[in-house]
């Protein structure tokens, strides 16, 4: 309790209003230790007694529902490498350490207004149909969970971050094998990125996906998540193999063990590479 109030303390001395935790906004998907404002922005503080925050709770922290409110962690114990620092950053979370009574650090990341963000990648930016890899299904017949996360996740970067995102998910049910890969070349045909996740069993319309995309799309857009089993890596060996082959190594080749793994890695992929978009074209999602 007392080292909360030398904390209060600190960003009171630096303009900062502490605000009742009941003010905390219903939407959040995780609860705040403290909830201060400043300059017509609200500030949702996490607050952490090391250096060590989950992954996929730093993902839940990116999902603020307004411009206007800015999620930042506080570390009692400096973060072990700038990478680290700089992934918190690029999810739209600020941050700061608090050791030996003293707040240093702080850096905060605002996001430009909603309407500002809309104008300039709209101007700037082109829109960017993704294709997300065809269903696989388990022993038990049943749709893995991986390619809707997937697509949630997408929806999700564009609904938070104002991505100009489509998934496209190629259902397929009733479709001869001819048409059916007739049918997945008109879609990936009018996609610039290709998202491909690869499970436990083997799918010969996935195989064909990952041989497209390699052969029609800039390999710089192409996102192949891998399942870490052994089973996974057999079945997929020779695909493996051939994107490892590849002289560009520019596919983003990306293992994940677990759905919360996923959807993590994806996050962090997806963000870097529209860093880098918008860094060219000079579009500024932070201020």
């Amino acid at each position: 309790m007392v080292e909360e109030e030398k904390l209060i303390e600190q960003f009171l001395r630096l303009g900062f209003k502490v605000e009742a935790l009941s003010s905390c906004p219903k939407n959040l998907f995780w609860q705040p230790d403290m909830i201060l404002s400043k300059n017509s922005h609200t500030y949702i503080v996490l607050v952490k007694s090391n250096n060590s925050i989950p992954p996929s709770y730093l993902n839940n922290i990116a999902k603020t529902p307004s411009d206007k409110i800015i999620p930042l962690v506080i570390f009692a114990q400096k973060l072990r490498t700038k990478t680290e620092e700089n992934d918190i950053l690029k999810l739209g979370i600020g941050f700061g350490y608090f050791i030996r009574g003293r707040l240093i650090q702080l850096e905060i990341r605002k996001k430009a207004t909603e309407q500002t963000l809309k104008k300039e990648l709209k101007k700037k930016l082109r829109h960017i149909d993704i294709f997300v890899s065809s269903k696989q299904t388990g022993d038990d017949g049943i749709e893995l969970k991986e390619r809707t996360l997937v697509h949630k996740t997408i929806n999700l970067l564009r609904d938070t971050r104002n991505y100009p995102f489509t998934a496209h998910l190629v259902e397929y049910d009733n479709f001869s094998l001819k048409k059916l890969y007739s049918h997945i070349d008109s879609v990936m045909e009018n996609c610039e990125w290709v998202v491909v996740v690869v499970e436990d069993i083997h799918s010969d319309t996935v195989s064909y996906e990952i041989a497209q995309s390699i052969r029609d799309k800039d390999h710089e857009n192409i996102f192949m998540f891998v399942k870490q089993t052994r089973s996974c890596l057999k079945v997929w060996k020779k695909e493996i193999s051939k994107v490892k082959r590849l002289k560009s190594k520019s596919i983003k080749y990306l293992p994940y063990s677990e759905l919360t793994d996923l959807e993590v890695t994806l996050t962090k992929a997806m963000n870097k590479r529209m860093d880098e978009i918008c860094k060219k074209e000079k579009v500024f999602i932070f201020i």
